[in-house]
């Protein structure tokens, strides 16, 4: 049995024209009335990329497709696309994941998608406290704290850590990045 289903593409797809037709009244363009049930069955059925994408992250959450290098492209592309639907604004700024999102269905959704592209980048507070600062200290990893809350490092929870303190992880290439930009908050 599979994790994630149409149902939920379907929510995401709801959630996002009610945010598209609030946009809509907010310019001054005529509200729409809801869809009926058909046709909110049928908007999975039509090829827009949302659809497409949701299609693809929904099958790599489920496990139904084998790692290769086109595929995890195709499934990083995606993935991006989503958040920026999700969590874009028309300032084009990075919006900040709040915590409780990972425990949402979609964040779930999420959260399996990016380990499954990014396995073997992603690591601890402490290893990333270990790159970043060539050691691992409270006050490098607090560092690595402050670098995730002010947006310069992107998060995941680790699903086999039921520890909330000590189950993010972060991407390898943005400490790395980091490091060589010398960009990390200092220390208080």
């Amino acid at each position: 049995m599979s994790l994630f289903d149409d149902r939920l593409a379907q929510e995401i797809i709801t959630s996002v024209r009610q945010r598209y037709q609030e946009f809509g009244v907010a310019l001054g363009e005529p509200e729409e009335p809801e869809p009926r049930e058909q046709e909110r069955a049928d908007q999975l059925q039509r090829p827009g990329t949302l659809q497409r994408d949701l299609k693809l992250l929904i099958g790599v959450a489920n496990g139904e497709y084998r790692r290769t290098d086109s595929i995890v492209h195709q499934v990083e592309l995606s993935l991006t696309r989503l958040l920026e639907v999700l969590l874009g604004n028309v300032l084009h700024s990075k919006a900040m994941i709040p915590d409780d999102f990972w425990k949402t269905e979609i964040g779930i959704l999420v959260s399996r998608v990016r380990w499954w592209i990014s396995v073997d980048d992603l690591i601890t507070i402490s290893n990333a406290a270990a790159l970043a600062f060539g050691e691992n200290t409270q006050a490098h990893r607090m560092r690595i704290g402050r670098a995730i809350d002010n947006g310069l490092l992107d998060w995941v929870p680790d699903p086999s850590v039921a520890n909330p303190q000590q189950n993010k992880r972060v991407l390898r290439p943005q400490v790395e990045r980091l490091r060589e930009l010398s960009r990390l908050p200092e220390p208080e």
